[in-house]
């Protein structure tokens, strides 16, 4: 700051030799320079903060939404589960579309743990309360608290339901399942709490 200082002290007294200017102004007007300058960079990662934050809100008002449809999935294929008759075929298909449907929940799982790193890291981003984020913070918990409560029924459904899986022998489904639901049962708790600590950071 002192080399730049004495740089523009020195630059304004050889090209303003006829109009002379005092020390004071031209310290003034580094540091008028000097603010802008801090101003521009704050206002630019704030929105750059606000763009990640916004980012990461529609991340999961997608995955609240895709568990309203899961728990419809888990409802059909449970339904099929249950009309099995001992010494009636089997429905072919049915493992399979469990297969199926354990590996998209355990993409979910992976997804809420993804979020919740990208969460952890953008809350050590932010030092202060910034009123220019409260509004995406605001949506970002909304949106926690929604996918937060969309798992907790899926999980309250699997934990119900899927008993009957091993009375048709399909054990590993009924252990994926069970594993993932806690994951993400965990795991979308942990977000909620992580964007409620965010919010109140922030105002």
């Amino acid at each position: 700051m002192v080399c730049a200082l004495s740089a523009v002290v020195l630059l304004a007294a050889s090209a303003s030799a006829s109009v002379p200017a005092s020390f004071e102004s031209v310290v003034d007007g580094v540091r008028a320079q000097v603010q802008a300058q801090s101003e521009s960079n704050a206002k630019a990662a704030a929105a750059s903060l606000g763009a990640q934050l916004d980012d990461l809100t529609w991340g999961l008002q997608d995955a609240a939404q895709n568990f309203d449809r899961r728990r419809s999935n888990l409802r059909v294929l449970m339904s099929r589960v249950d009309a099995f008759v001992p010494g009636r075929p089997q429905d072919p298909n049915l493992g399979w579309d469990l297969q199926l449907f354990t590996q998209d929940l355990d993409t979910a799982a992976q997804n809420s743990r993804y979020r919740l790193n990208d969460l952890s890291a953008l809350s050590v981003q932010i030092r202060a309360k910034d009123p220019a984020l409260a509004a995406s913070a605001q949506r970002l918990a909304d949106a926690a608290s929604a996918f937060q409560s969309g798992v907790h029924w899926f999980v309250f459904d699997e934990g119900f339901d899927t008993a009957d899986l091993e009375r048709m022998g399909y054990f590993q489904q009924e252990m994926d399942l069970d594993q993932d639901s806690r994951d993400l049962d965990r795991s979308s708790q942990a977000l909620l709490s992580a964007a409620q600590a965010l919010l109140a950071k922030i105002r």
